[in-house]
């Protein structure tokens, strides 16, 4: 038997690259797998299949059930260490190589190069090379269940830059062959990319000015120096317990007439009621979307139609080249339009310092050289818990602000640049003092109903496809077991922390009749506030239960902001994800296969205090997730970024400033608080 997966079926490519290759690789039983097509082409394949004694199905997979040989779960072992040795081979195309070894070249567009190198994630289910490594493991585990051998196994996957260091990670796996189909993409998506801030200017720009209401560009209100912060939806200025983009300026003296934050996202504008509560504060906005601005907010948009026309015209000239030539030389030419863009941003505010947490596109690559160019810097912040290297997270920062030492390994190994790694400790622990009122408000109110023993849990997202990831079926299951447990149990307590409370019924679905039931018990609490994410901190849920449950082995950060709240906390791990720092923790105390285990055990703790020792106790590893646990992480990070600015005020170079903050934060801290992080290997950025 011989196994043929095709990613897209159409008329033409299954004419002229798949359907002739299939036969010549000879006669004898085999099936014919492809994910999607057209109806022309399905109909068309079927009949040429059915009259060569070759069965044509569709394939179909859901990413929660397929696991490797070890128990791994398929789909999160293609994020972590799948994809760095795919990218490893993609780097060694000579192309790529070449340009890494450029000395031309800054190192921020080689990180930039590579993080775009990757397109296609398992929230878009687009094309890309994510999508083709993510196949080529799937097509294996079909193939390992029904008995037939990899090298049997071949893929017929749409063309994209970069597939031939794909070939080689497909080699590596023992595949058969992988077989490009498809016309070449081209220069589509950095065409896109470049003019993307002028059509969006063109279409929420031009109404709003002629229609009147359109404000130009707004000069800072302060002198000097300014810091620039992202606003990614958690606003939140006046409430500190909560999640909010400010939590930084919150806890520290930084000058609040010093920061301007950008917003960016429509469905979350800048708007006269947050204009005025930033204005109480001396703090300003600036919409860089017209469509994140109303109510006559400032907006600065910085288009230059007209450059990016030009350029336009020199990624249309690339498209003429061999794919991987042309591929790279329309990124530099994106890479320069959008590094123009920052930098008439900046220069307009005065910025010389931009905070954000946002790393898992190539944005802040680009931002990073603007502001260089400028004699400014670029920090970002660690906001979740990251245990193992992801070639997503990739970095190239003049400051990063970790948890802890242990992110200087998972850095290292992911390839990131990093001059100044900062050890803060947790970023959000100074808000465990502040939720403590309203948790036991929380607690009592349960307690009042019947609950003796509370739970909280705390869910992961979910995707709309089966197919590429992670669907609610999974989040289903766990909820339906809490739901049913809390109404077979009139002592059982229920606190839930939704990750997305606004789709919380949409995933649900029919469980959604369970939530119904055990709302109504009074004895279930559902904290269900934020616009893109809840903003209330997992801390809070886990301080009015006693026990905490986070449904993820591998996103652990709930988990790990409970168990630093001081609250016991268990992990589910459905994944068999055997490779996180977490399983360092007792298996079958800490961390738990199945929901009934988990149960069990802990109705046998709280059944007699000593007969489960060491269940769901985090101790040994505290020490790793903050070595501080002072409460004064986030005051650490904002005094960091009063330093540089306060020395870029008095004028001082970039490099001097950077340095005299290093050092002052060792002499503040201890020596072993700042490190340089450089890349691993040396096929990396």
């Amino acid at each position: 038997m011989r196994y043929f997966f095709v990613e897209r079926l159409q008329v033409g490519t299954w004419l002229t690259d798949v359907w002739p290759r299939i036969r010549r690789a000879g006669n004898g039983p085999a099936t014919i797998w492809y994910v999607e097509g057209s109806a022309a082409a399905e109909s068309l394949a079927l009949r040429m299949a059915a009259r060569a004694g070759t069965r044509l199905k569709r394939w179909t997979f859901d990413a929660a059930r397929m696991f490797d040989e070890e128990g791994t779960l398929i789909w999160m072992r293609t994020h972590y260490g799948e994809m760095l040795k795919a990218l490893s081979h993609i780097l060694r195309q000579p192309d790529f190589d070449r340009f890494l070894a450029d000395s031309r070249y800054a190192g921020a567009l080689k990180t930039w190069t590579v993080k775009l190198a990757l397109p296609g994630d398992a929230g878009a289910a687009g094309p890309g090379l994510w999508r083709a490594i993510y196949l080529i493991h799937v097509a294996l585990w079909f193939a390992r269940r029904d008995g037939v051998a990899a090298e049997r196994v071949a893929l017929y996957l749409r063309r994209w830059p970069w597939m031939e260091g794909v070939r080689a990670y497909g080699a590596e796996c023992g595949l058969e062959a992988i077989n490009l189909i498809g016309r070449e993409p081209r220069t589509r998506s950095a065409m896109r990319r470049l003019l993307a801030r002028d059509v969006l200017f063109l279409k929420e720009g031009l109404p709003c000015l002629l229609s009147g209401g359109g404000r130009g560009a707004v000069r800072p209100g302060a002198g000097g120096p300014n810091l620039a912060v992202q606003y990614y939806g958690h606003f939140n200025l006046d409430r500190p317990e909560c999640y909010s983009d400010f939590f930084f300026w919150q806890q520290s003296d930084f000058p609040p007439a010093r920061l301007v934050a950008l917003f960016g996202i429509p469905q979350d504008p800048l708007d006269g009621r947050r204009m005025a509560a930033l204005a109480r504060h001396g703090l300003r906005g600036l919409a860089i979307r017209h469509g994140a601005a109303c109510d006559g907010a400032p907006v600065q948009t910085a288009p230059a139609i007209l450059s990016s026309l030009a350029a336009a015209g020199r990624v249309a000239v690339d498209a003429l080249r061999p794919l991987e030539t042309g591929w790279l030389d329309a990124e530099r030419t994106v890479f320069r339009a959008q590094k123009r863009y920052w930098k008439r941003v900046f220069s307009a505010q005065d910025v010389k310092v931009f905070v954000t947490w946002f790393k898992y596109n190539a944005d802040h690559c680009v931002i990073g050289e603007a502001l260089r160019e400028l004699g400014g810097a670029l920090a970002l912040y660690q906001r979740s818990y990251e245990g193992e290297p992801t070639a997503k997270t990739l970095l190239n920062t003049d400051i990063y602000f970790g948890f802890s030492r242990a992110g200087i390994d998972v850095e290292t190994q992911a390839g990131s640049r990093i001059d100044h790694f900062v050890t803060t400790g947790y970023l959000g622990d100074h808000r465990f003092r502040l939720v403590q009122s309203e948790a036991l408000r929380v607690r009592e109110a349960l307690h009042s109903h019947g609950a003796k023993f509370i739970l909280a849990y705390f869910d992961e997202a979910a995707y709309p496809d089966a197919n590429w990831g992670i669907s609610a079926d999974r989040m289903r299951e766990h909820y339906a077991f809490v739901f049913e447990s809390l109404l077979r149990y009139p002592d059982f307590g229920l606190v839930l922390k939704p990750k997305t409370p606004a789709k919380l019924r949409q995933h649900l679905g029919p469980v959604c009749e369970l939530l119904d039931r055990a709302v109504r018990t009074d004895r279930c609490y559902v904290y269900d506030d934020g616009v893109l994410q809840g903003s209330v901190i997992p801390a809070q849920a886990a301080l009015s239960a006693d026990l905490a449950v986070h449904g993820s082995l591998v996103s652990g950060t709930a988990a790990c902001e409970a168990a630093l709240a001081g609250v016991p906390t268990v992990l589910l791990d459905d994944d068999g994800w055997t490779t996180s720092p977490l399983c360092r923790l007792d298996a079958e105390k800490v961390v738990f296969k199945d929901w009934n285990t988990l149960w069990h055990t802990w109705l046998e703790s709280r059944t007699h205090s000593k007969a489960v020792p060491g269940f769901a106790d985090w101790s040994t590893i505290l020490d790793e997730l903050d070595p501080f646990r002072d409460g004064r992480a986030a005051e650490r990070m904002g005094m960091y970024l009063k330093w540089l600015v306060d020395g870029f005020a008095v004028g001082q170079t970039r490099e001097r400033v950077l340095a005299i903050a290093a050092e002052r934060y060792c002499a503040a801290w201890g020596e072993d608080k700042v490190a340089t992080v450089r890349p691993a290997q040396c096929h990396t950025v």
